[in-house]
């Protein structure tokens, strides 16, 4: 916040530059009569903030009388400073996979100038939550683990990159000639994916839910620890091992990224929307994904 204003002066300048960023230039601002009643601030202060804001070159707008104030130009970190908005922090699934990698690496380039950073963890739903809890401004999940919390209107599914930018499908694994004798399989408590998947695959049947961790996986089946357990299809080996693709509609959810912000967060919404190119995105990821381009988050 700028330190040339205090208490209401300042509370002005980090609203308009909030309401500000909710513009896109060619927009007509609201009158200085209907932002001071909106602010609860008087006419004056929020004369003074503007003007402040645009000598901070923060905004150029145009003044047409009558016709009002128009904006023709922002500048989007500088507003971003005004605005009090310090690191953007977007929760990222660990970067175990090229998909990952690449995902995170388009985000950070395409937030070049501004001051984005990551929080690997594993566990759409813990991320999800610290999202709701404001711990981070965004979060990467599929679109499959962010469906009940997007129903329950806490969270906005900003972007959605479309199939296979959060991985490339899902496989049911177990060892061969045992499909039949199915009984014991490995569910991770935090891949909520993994989870709604191995209902769907073994839904009227009856089976043990093993609690194991994701990586710990394919040992597990090897070694005859378990039958069977839904895993992402990728490049890693899954000797003696049959690898079954799953294709149904949840399974094409779960291979979509979306990233998610805060019903509230309009600041953040908007400038994800204005900086954001998807097929841009899409196409860095798939760069480093092949090993075209090396990632850099």
């Amino acid at each position: 916040m700028s330190k040339g204003f205090i208490k209401k002066e300042g509370l002005a300048l980090v609203s308009l530059a909030r309401y500000l960023f909710r513009l896109k230039p060619g927009d007509r601002l609201k009158t200085i009569d209907v932002l001071s009643s909106e602010l609860a601030l008087s006419v004056g202060v929020v004369q003074n903030a503007l003007k402040s804001l645009e000598a901070a070159q923060c905004v150029t707008l145009d003044r047409r009388g009558r016709n009002g104030t128009v904006l023709s130009k922002m500048d989007f970190p500088l507003l971003l400073e005004q605005a009090d908005i310090g690191n953007i922090l977007c929760a990222m699934p660990l970067p175990y996979t090229r998909l990952y990698e690449g995902l995170a690496s388009a985000i950070k380039t395409q937030f070049s100038g501004y001051p984005l950073y990551f929080a690997h963890m594993r566990g759409a739903e813990v991320r999800i939550d610290c999202l709701i809890d404001g711990v981070y401004d965004m979060a990467v999940v599929s679109h499959l683990a962010a469906e009940s919390y997007l129903q329950q209107g806490d969270v906005t599914a900003v972007l959605n990159f479309g199939s296979g930018s959060y991985v490339a499908g899902h496989q049911l694994l177990y060892r061969k000639g045992s499909k039949a004798s199915i009984r014991r399989v490995g569910i991770d408590p935090r891949s909520p994916d993994q989870r709604l998947l191995t209902e769907r695959v073994f839904a009227g049947q009856e089976f043990e839910r093993v609690s194991l961790p994701y990586n710990l996986t394919l040992a597990a089946l090897q070694r005859g620890d378990i039958d069977a357990a839904i895993w992402n299809i990728t490049d890693e080996a899954a000797e003696g091992l049959v690898q079954e693709p799953i294709e149904c509609a949840d399974a094409m959810k779960a291979s979509e990224a979306v990233l998610l912000i805060h019903n509230e967060a309009k600041v953040i919404q908007h400038l994800v929307q204005s900086l954001i190119d998807i097929p841009q995105l899409l196409r860095h990821q798939q760069d480093v994904a092949l090993g075209i381009r090396e990632p850099s988050y």
